[in-house]
């Protein structure tokens, strides 16, 4: 029992002593640093301090105070700073102006270690013949020592030209990462500018900005356009996607109100289609009429070129032609020709090791979603089969399953056949085949 009122007290012991004090705010990661803002010194030509009373600087000290002010307004717009400019020193934590004798690094130590602020800013305006300098520093606290954590120097030829460095001023004394101001962007760049994807894959676009100084630019904004968005998408993000086989153009420009109006980054995309497949299935009639489930073994290899290449005028002739409204056969002329002229070109090699084989060069217009084509061919005997002549033959197809360098399509194909021998008559068939597509590297 004793035991246990000992541990009893010892805990009431711990918790009290862990306990805040009554009236302090225990300090949270998530609050905003506090940054002291001073007025400048103003010195001479000889680098001695010039009183603040001094009637003949009048114009040097209103600077002081308006460097001060202005820094502090730019400041204020970064979140993670708690900012005091002079004015707000004097009010809420009753600092007096330091004596114009006190150097920089000593006005930084009094507020660091003694006022608990996390960094302090300083500067100096030295007079010179046809020329204004300013100099700045920051400092924090390492130990119970100031450090400097960074410094700037800008020049102005006139007393009222000089708040306009303060800007410049700023984007040196911080380092890039901090979002102090916003920078200009003068240069947007691609990495990489050329890629090649397989149809119906995604890619994120790496844009980088860089500032007048060569410096990344952190959370930059960027407009993306694509040249033809049938073939390659692009969303708001930066994110690609190839919808059909070719090359796009995608361009990328900075949106803020500091870009500069220059010409946008660009990017070309390579959309490849499958270089090699494989079918396995069976015609429909003969599976339900045959014992046997008669299978058939197909493979597919396409070219990796593209054959919307330049315009030949007589086949542009041959498709005004087409068109005529009058010609019946005008719409089912311009759809078989567009395949053939746009497509991409696939050879077909099917075949039944005791039946047949089958040839055929079909144009395939292949998207993400599918793929439909047309093309002609030769079948020949392989066994017992009596097919003998020329095929048309039209493709449909899908992906029913899509991976980074493999699809798994399921096509169908309809055969008209001329037999080349015999009496026979033109024929009909319909095959349907599950394979898998392979994508070049």
């Amino acid at each position: 029992m004793e035991k246990i009122k000992l541990i009893l007290i010892f805990l009431i012991l711990i918790t009290g002593l862990s306990l805040p004090v009554s009236g302090e705010t225990p300090p949270t990661s998530n609050s905003p640093e506090k940054i002291a803002v001073l007025n400048f010194s103003v010195l001479d030509e000889h680098g001695n301090l010039i009183d603040p009373l001094h009637l003949q600087h009048t114009e040097l000290l209103s600077l002081s105070r308006t460097m001060a002010l202005g820094i502090a307004s730019r400041l204020v717009q970064n979140r993670n700073f708690d900012v005091y400019d002079p004015m707000l020193l004097r009010e809420k934590k009753n600092i007096a102006p330091f004596p114009p004798e006190m150097t920089p690094y000593e006005q930084a130590q009094i507020l660091l270690t003694e006022f608990g602020f996390g960094q302090v800013i300083t500067g100096s305006i030295t007079s010179l013949p046809n020329i204004i300098v300013l100099g700045v520093q920051r400092f924090d606290l390492e130990g119970d020592k100031p450090r400097l954590l960074g410094s700037s120097m800008g020049t102005a030829p006139r007393t009222s030209d000089a708040p306009g460095q303060i800007d410049s001023i700023l984007s040196n004394l911080f380092p890039p990462e901090t979002p102090v101001i916003e920078r200009s962007i003068e240069q947007v760049f691609l990495a990489p500018n050329q890629i090649r994807i397989s149809l119906g894959s995604t890619h994120r676009i790496n844009a980088i900005a860089l500032d007048s100084m060569g410096r990344p630019v952190s959370d930059p904004n960027f407009l993306y356009i694509s040249s033809d968005e049938s073939r390659v998408h692009v969303d708001e993000n930066g994110v690609i996607k190839a919808l059909k086989p070719g090359t796009t153009t995608i361009s990328v420009r900075a949106i803020s109100r500091s870009a500069s109006p220059g010409s946008p980054a660009t990017m070309t995309v390579v959309v490849v289609p499958p270089v090699f497949g494989i079918r396995v299935g069976s015609l429909v009639p003969e599976a339900f009429e045959s014992e046997n489930f008669p299978v058939k073994l197909g493979f597919r290899f396409t070219p990796s070129f593209d054959q919307g290449g330049p315009k030949d005028p007589l086949a542009e002739a041959s498709k005004v032609a087409a068109s005529d409204p009058t010609n019946p056969l005008a719409y089912i002329g311009t759809f078989f020709s567009s395949l053939f002229s746009s497509g991409i070109m696939t050879f077909d090699l099917d075949f039944d090791p005791s039946d047949e084989l089958l040839f055929a060069l079909s144009g395939i217009q292949r998207t993400s979603s599918g793929f439909l084509g047309t093309g002609v061919g030769y079948a020949t005997p392989l066994g017992t089969s009596e097919t003998r002549g020329f095929v048309f033959r039209f493709t449909a197809g899908t992906q029913v399953f899509s991976f980074s360098r493999v699809t798994l399509p399921l096509e169908t194909n309809i055969d008209m056949i001329f037999p080349t021998s015999g009496t026979g008559k033109p024929s009909f068939r319909f095959g349907i085949n599950l394979g898998l597509d392979l994508f070049p590297l």
